[in-house]
């Protein structure tokens, strides 16, 4: 598969499932610092195609982007430095911005199977905004989350109630992980 941008996002829209998994398997395998600098394009390219009326292309979305993004916070909280491989954590503000207004989104949508990729997502942030020690961040979100809940239908509700729930949950394997040595390149 090639890896530019647009090829992830036709694999998308195929709606077939080897080709999504495939672009995310590929997405996964490139390197983190690479998934930096490319988050950016990629979420342009990849957002569109969630405009879809087919759910499971959605939930493709939601998953490639959630897969997509680097979690670099939790290797630069294990480092020595504030930096790795040139980023530091304020760096990656942006992409972790957009990607949780995207999983907002994502919590209100029609379809089930799309409202637990994002679930999925927000414990993959809640990881990463723990290992950091973004406490603010991590509060306002949950506060996000909970405000959400109590103005969704009982289902979506629900799903904001997960995703509420694993951004706490993951506070302490973000410290854990923050513990741990990774080298970096």
């Amino acid at each position: 598969m090639d890896r530019n941008p647009e090829s992830f996002a036709e694999a998308l829209a195929s709606g077939d499932t080897d080709r999504v998994n495939e672009a995310i398997d590929e997405i996964e395998a490139v390197d983190t610092a690479d998934r930096v600098d490319r988050y950016l394009a990629l979420f342009e390219a990849c957002y569109p195609v969630y405009e879809s009326d087919d759910g499971y292309v959605r939930q493709s979305v939601v998953r490639f982007l959630r897969d997509a993004y680097p979690i670099l916070e939790i290797q630069i909280s294990a480092s020595e430095g504030e930096r790795v491989d040139g980023y530091t954590i304020d760096d990656l503000t942006e992409n972790r911005t957009r990607l949780v207004e995207f999983l907002f989104e994502a919590l209100e949508d029609d379809d089930g199977r799309v409202r637990t990729a994002a679930v999925d997502g927000f414990e993959t942030l809640g990881v990463a905004i723990n290992a950091a020690e973004l406490d603010a961040e991590k509060q306002a979100l949950v506060e996000t989350l909970d405000d959400l809940a109590g103005t969704l239908p009982e289902a979506k509700a629900e799903h904001a109630e997960d995703a509420k729930r694993s951004v706490d949950r993951m506070g302490f394997v973000g410290s854990l992980m923050a513990d741990v040595e990774i080298d970096s390149p």
